[in-house]
C-alpha cells in the first residue's frame, strides 16, 4: 500500500507542481470550509458528489496545511469511506487504524520536500530540529525517515 501512496502523491505533485494541499484540493474541486469543531481537528467527507475538507478554524495556521493534506489523503485513499460517513480526525496522529496510518504517510510524503529533508538530516539535525525548521509535527517527520527508508535512500545510521 506504501507504493501506491507514494504513486498518488508524485502524480498529484507532477500534475499540479505543487506541495500545497490547498492548491491540490481546489484543483480536485474540494472545498475547504473552516469551522469552530471543538475538539476535532477536521475531517473529509463526500456527498451528493462534493467533496469536503472542514478543518477547525481555531487550530494553528501552522498546523491547517498539516490537517489539509491528511484529510487529501483520505479523499485519495479513502473515498469509499467517506461515502458512508464522514472521516473524523480527534486525534491526527493516531496510528491506531490503517486508513490513519496510510493518511499520515500521504501528508508527510506530500509536505516534506525530499532533497530540503535529506539535506536537514545530513546536516545532522535531529528529528526534532527538522521538525521545528519545516513547522511540521514531529510524527510526520518520522514518516518520512520511514518512507526514506523503504524507497532504499541512504539515510545516516545514527539519525535520531
Amino acid at each position: 500500500m506504501i507504493s501506491r501512496i507514494l504513486e498518488e502523491v508524485d502524480k498529484l505533485t507532477k500534475k499540479y507542481k505543487t506541495r500545497d494541499p490547498f492548491e491540490i484540493a481546489k484543483e480536485l474541486n474540494i472545498d475547504i470550509i473552516y469551522h469552530d469543531l471543538g475538539n476535532l481537528k477536521g475531517y473529509y467527507y463526500y456527498q451528493s458528489r462534493m467533496k469536503y475538507i472542514v478543518i477547525n478554524k481555531n487550530i494553528s495556521e501552522d498546523l491547517k496545511p498539516v490537517i489539509c493534506a491528511h484529510e487529501l489523503g483520505h479523499d485519495r485513499l479513502h473515498l469509499h469511506f467517506a461515502k458512508n460517513f464522514a472521516i473524523r480526525e480527534f486525534g491526527l496522529f493516531d496510528m491506531s487504524s490503517k486508513p490513519e496510518r496510510e493518511a499520515n504517510i500521504f501528508a508527510a510524503e506530500l509536505l516534506i520536500d525530499e532533497p530540503r529533508f535529506l539535506e536537514l538530516v545530513l546536516a545532522g539535525h535531529t528529528y526534532s530540529d527538522i521538525a521545528s525548521e519545516l513547522c511540521i509535527p514531529l510524527h510526520l517527520v518520522k514518516n518520512k525517515m520511514d518512507i526514506l527508508k523503504i524507497k532504499n535512500n541512504r539515510i545516516p545510521f545514527n539519525f535520531k
